[in-house]
């Protein structure tokens, strides 16, 4: 890699993110890895986020906002991230989460082990909108995370660094899925490479009343079914169709149902 080249980018997608972007800025360009590009992109919003996310870089030369003329959706967003990304390596940060100073660096160490994996995640805490704990409503797997794939997504966008090359040579994000799309590249990425997830909590996600998964849950859920569906059709094979089962049940029950039971848990809606 050319000395003059970072040796990480990190993409922060915003969206009517004003309120929450600055802190995300924040938590990248404190990183105990020093040698990063940060483009936050904001996608066509209409309040103050592209003003909120300059005023959060500063002067700092290695960020800078690109800002879309109208609203792409988070697929078609990252995917002109990966263009502009000038590393190759991309982070992902979502605007109204936070990193850990030491994520990038724990994870481009990961990445750096073995040029056959493309993607590397975390745990990451859960918050409510207070910052208060809340006991995590997402599924984790530790290490080579391609066996439990089918059943459920364990590397959420906002915690991932992604081999900029093999996300482009697979397409990148498909536009047709606006809550899961991660879910279907790690997928498409998983039939030539490995993704890990590291037993860490190196990003924290705020799970408050305006998170996708509360907001458009049945959607995600659908989406994710579909996404299952097509990968096993992509591979020929009804190997891990069982991993359709837990999500239609899910799909099945009634939000109102599950909301309950996550409240009892202490969980995010």
């Amino acid at each position: 890699m050319p000395a003059d080249l970072p040796a990480v980018t990190v993409l922060i997608g915003a969206y009517e993110n004003e309120r929450t972007v600055a802190r995300a800025v924040q938590s990248i360009l404190a990183q105990t890895e020093p040698n990063l590009e940060l483009i936050v992109i904001d996608d066509g919003s209409r309040d103050g986020s592209s003003a909120a996310a300059r005023e959060a870089i500063g002067s700092d030369p290695r960020g800078r906002v690109m800002r879309l003329e109208r609203n792409l959706g988070i697929a078609r967003s990252l995917n002109a991230g990966l263009e502009a990304a000038a590393a190759p390596f991309v982070a992902i940060q979502d605007a109204d989460d936070y990193s850990a100073p030491n994520r990038l660096e724990r994870e481009l160490a990961a990445m750096s082990t073995d040029p056959a994996v493309a993607v590397v995640g975390s745990r990451m805490q859960e918050v409510d909108d207070s910052g208060r704990p809340l006991r995590p409503r997402t599924s984790f797997a530790a290490g080579d995370v391609g066996p439990v794939l089918l059943r459920f997504n364990p590397i959420p966008n906002g915690s991932a660094l992604i081999r900029r090359d093999a996300a482009r040579a697979v397409g990148g994000y498909d536009p047709r899925y606006r809550y899961a799309t991660e879910y279907d590249l790690w997928l498409r990425l998983a039939e030539r490479h490995r993704l890990l997830g590291l037993d860490e909590e190196l990003c924290t996600r705020v799970m408050g009343g305006g998170n996708v998964a509360a907001r458009a849950e049945r959607a995600q859920l659908a989406e994710g079914l579909a996404i299952r569906v097509r990968a096993l059709q992509r591979r020929r094979t009804l190997r891990g169709g069982s991993g359709l089962l837990r999500p239609a049940v899910s799909y099945a029950l009634p939000v109102s149902v599950k909301r309950a039971l996550r409240e009892r848990r202490r969980q995010a809606p």
